[in-house]
């Protein structure tokens, strides 16, 4: 009997093990060829439907079969491995990415596993590098980079290299690398949030905005600002800080905003929710209650937004499907540049309460 050594968990030179189940087997349950089998059981093919992928899974499962992992690298020149690479795991806004992309890449035949880097381009270079080493199918980059143009451009042609030797690259964000992107609609959001708060009567938004000038920032600040010009909000002088993606960033900024002239802001926005929930902390640390004297709103609506009191204001980025959305890039054959956005849906809670004229 023939078996594809990519797909077949024998060894060469093993005894035959009649109980253990067969590739021929997996076939035969779910109604296919071997062949076709075989590229189900592949999730680098682009050429299985579904449902046929679906029904050789679930035979695959209910068999006991398991592919040789090993040989599969050895006849495709790829793992049934997807890399991703995350700024910060401990960032809410990146655990909802990662979430999305872990369940799908389960349902999709795929392993995932995750390298850790800095906000650097250079650190980056470094983790993709040793990730080619892997030989993945896939390699998904989350969160936001900052560094130069020399350091992009590097990026850019590493990447590059590992796609020639038949990877994927695919980015969960809003970054501007020439690759696939399932884009987290953040400048959208952004502005969206904004039109909501005039409509509950807030005129004059003070702006904490990550310290990094990555290309996520960019977008968060210009669509507050531009949709701020459009309904005739004021950003005061001196109401836009700069502070670290964190609560107690959120804290220092805030504690700036306060204890600085009366009356220049009524309600704070905040680039992620963590640094809104240190703002709401400052606040309180002053005397002032978060909703009543001024409103706050964060961003990403990523975890505990409704478990602090008052309730937190956010933008849900449907983060998790962005996540589910790359996985899917990533399974797709090579061709022109694709783009998969979703619409950001804001979430009005206690923080920001409607506003008497």
């Amino acid at each position: 009997m023939t078996t594809d050594p990519a797909t077949d968990d024998r060894s060469p030179g093993a005894p035959d093990r009649p109980s253990a189940a067969t590739l021929r087997d997996v076939a035969e349950a779910a109604g296919v060829s071997k062949a076709s089998a075989s590229r189900a059981l592949d999730p680098a093919s682009p050429y299985v439907s579904s449902n046929m992928r679906a029904r050789v899974l679930d035979a695959a499962e209910r068999l006991g079969y398991r592919p040789n992992a090993s040989a599969r690298a050895t006849t495709t020149g790829a793992t049934a491995m997807v890399a991703v690479l995350v700024s910060d795991i401990r960032d809410p806004y990146n655990a909802e990415i990662v979430h999305g992309v872990i369940e799908r890449a389960g349902t999709s035949g795929l392993v995932a596993t995750f390298a850790g880097t800095d906000h650097g381009i250079d650190d980056e270079i470094r983790v993709v590098r040793m990730m080619r080493g892997l030989r993945p199918h896939a390699m998904i980059l989350t969160g936001t980079r900052s560094g130069s143009t020399t350091s992009r451009a590097s990026l850019e042609e590493e990447l590059a290299r590992y796609t020639q030797e038949g990877g994927r690259v695919v980015i969960a964000g809003d970054d501007e690398l020439p690759f696939d992107t399932a884009v987290v609609p953040r400048r959208r959001g952004a502005s969206a949030l904004v039109a909501e708060l005039f409509r509950l009567g807030y005129r004059t938004p003070a702006l904490i905005r990550p310290d990094h000038d990555a290309e996520a920032a960019r977008q968060w600040e210009g669509g507050v600002v531009e949709a701020a010009a459009q309904v005739g909000m004021r950003i005061e002088r001196g109401a836009v800080v700069r502070a670290p993606m964190t609560r107690d960033g959120g804290y220092g900024a805030a504690a700036g905003l306060i204890a600085g002239p009366p009356d220049r802001f009524d309600v704070v926005l905040a680039a992620t929710d963590a640094m809104a929930i240190g703002a709401m902390t400052a606040m309180r640390d002053a005397g002032l209650t978060p909703g009543a004297e001024i409103g706050v709103a964060g961003f990403d609506d990523a975890v505990g937004t409704e478990d602090v009191t008052p309730g937190l204001t956010s933008v849900d980025l449907a983060l998790a499907r962005v996540g589910a959305a790359a996985v899917e890039l990533a399974m797709t054959g090579p061709g022109d540049l694709r783009r998969i956005e979703f619409e950001p849906r804001v979430v009005v809670r206690g923080t920001t309460p409607a506003r008497s004229s």
